[in-house]
């Protein structure tokens, strides 16, 4: 049998080493993108679906849900208060469909930022169609090899009837 002591020409045992940390760590990160991934689909699908208790273990405990903006107002923290959130929202929102571009993660260890577009077609109530628009960024912590997300910030860029031009400026919601 033969022992490698050597792998490329010229290449040491520290430098096998350093190389296989390098590839550990690269990917570490692309699991972990992944898994982030997993996370946001499932929580888009679960928003349209309205699981709103599922929903809610999407963050760890202490998490954060906080529309920031005069069209996405309010702050909820921790998952009884999420879990109401959403649990609340069909009687408002009875149709939704969250679509995401424009995905950037970055991962740093055992924390993450998020950041997507959204293009949301909805109905509130009944029978008033609307289109929302705007962007995600969320912050992500692994605990115990699980990802969650700790903060989720979304930010809408513009809200208008289905019938008239988002430049016609914002549709206002009743509470």
């Amino acid at each position: 049998m033969t022992q490698v002591t050597e792998g490329p020409a010229g290449a040491g045992a520290g430098d096998l080493a350093a190389t296989l940390a390098d590839a550990l760590t690269r990917l570490d990160r692309l699991e972990s993108q992944d898994a982030i991934r997993k996370v946001k689909a499932d929580y888009m699908q679960w928003c349209d679906d309205k699981r709103g208790r599922d929903l809610a273990d999407l963050w760890w405990p202490d998490g954060i849900w906080e529309g920031v903006g005069p069209l996405a107002e309010g702050r909820w923290v921790g998952h009884e208060a999420i879990a109401a959130m959403f649990e609340a929202s069909p009687k408002r929102l009875s149709f939704t469909v969250h679509y995401l571009t424009n995905e950037s993660i970055t991962v740093d260890g055992d924390h993450a930022v998020g950041r997507w577009k959204i293009l949301e077609p909805a109905t509130f109530g009944p029978d008033v169609a609307f289109w929302q628009g705007g962007r995600y960024e969320n912050d992500f912590e692994r605990r115990g090899g699980v990802w969650k997300m700790t903060h989720l910030r979304l930010w809408l860029d513009f809200r208008s009837t289905y019938e008239t031009s988002w430049a016609a400026g914002p549709l206002t919601l009743p509470s």
